[in-house]
């Protein structure tokens, strides 16, 4: 996964607080009723803690809940921009969309008619 800034910053502070509160993954897991799997992700940056999980975190670590909830909002809306093409990508798809449709269409038709001259 690509992390983008805003990511990567809450996710330093995230570590920070898990180092702060001094708890393994399990016990974090525990007390903030996540998977310790699901907290590695978060803190490798491989996914997004929902912000229950930040706040948590917060509250264990000492972190300030309100600059933790503007990096993550500003990390959610990364997160949301970065899986929507560009409008000049989408113009651009759009234009060899069809055409890329249309040579799968002529590749498929000589594999067909090539099985059928084996015959």
């Amino acid at each position: 996964m690509d992390t983008c800034e805003m990511h990567a910053r809450l996710v330093t502070e995230l570590r920070a607080l898990r180092a702060e509160a001094g708890l393994t993954l399990r016990e974090l897991g525990l007390k903030v009723h996540v998977s310790d799997s699901s907290l590695s992700r978060y803190f490798t940056g491989q996914a997004l803690p929902p912000w229950e999980v930040v706040r948590a975190l917060a509250d264990l670590g000492g972190g300030d809940p309100a600059e933790l909830r503007r990096l993550w909002e500003a990390a959610q809306r990364e997160r949301r921009l970065s899986r929507w093409p560009s409008p000049q990508a989408t113009t651009v798809e759009r234009r060899i969309g069809p055409l890329v449709g249309l040579c799968a269409l002529m590749a498929a038709s000589g594999v067909v008619g090539w099985a059928l001259g084996r015959r």
